[in-house]
């Protein structure tokens, strides 16, 4: 009886393990913090965001959050100067620009290394608007973590991948294009 008890609990502890590592978070939250445009705290290791357009008040923003690293998607004339902020904060700095003019794969499999190196989280990921970090957030949930294209969609339409913007549709056949390559 102790045996079969046994079994039971280790099954459940098991099947618990296996669904908390698939599930989603309950529901990304916008967050407003100053001088960072559209801020999603998607859990307690991923935030994601567009523009930081203050750095004076949004570097010390993200470091008393606890970020420890920030990821820069968009690139542009203030990449150098938000560089310099983001260290002397005391954070890692990571620059992959995509061009959302003409999308590009070619930066994905960088960004997505430093999104799974545990040692980077918590991270804020960020670009223009928030849609090209929600898309590499999505392409990581479903490359990496092992979720449902459905379920990673879900994730990042509630953090900034919304269709007020024009680009959205962009992002959303460049995510198809994407997994179709990769035979998802």
């Amino acid at each position: 009886m102790k045996r079969r008890t046994w079994l039971c609990v280790a099954v459940a502890a098991v099947l618990h393990a296996s669904l908390a590592a698939q599930a989603p978070p309950t529901h990304p939250e916008r967050v407003a913090i100053a001088g960072i445009n559209n801020f999603w705290r998607v859990d307690d290791a991923i935030s994601t965001g567009g523009t930081i357009t203050a750095r004076e008040t949004a570097i010390p923003a993200l470091k008393k959050r606890g970020i420890k690293t920030v990821i820069n998607l968009a690139g542009g004339p203030d990449a150098d100067a938000e560089r310099m902020a983001v260290e002397a904060a005391g954070m890692k700095y990571f620059l992959y620009p995509i061009d959302a003019s003409k999308p590009d794969t070619a930066p994905i499999d960088e960004v997505v290394k430093a999104l799974n190196d545990r040692a980077n989280y918590p991270i804020f990921i960020h670009s223009g608007a928030g849609h090209r970090a929600a898309v590499c957030l999505m392409i990581k949930r479903v490359m990496v973590d092992g979720w449902e294209i459905e379920t990673a969609g879900i994730e990042a339409a509630s953090a900034g991948m919304v269709l007020s913007n024009d680009m959205a549709p962009v992002w959303w056949k460049f995510i198809r294009d994407y997994f179709n390559k990769h035979g998802k």
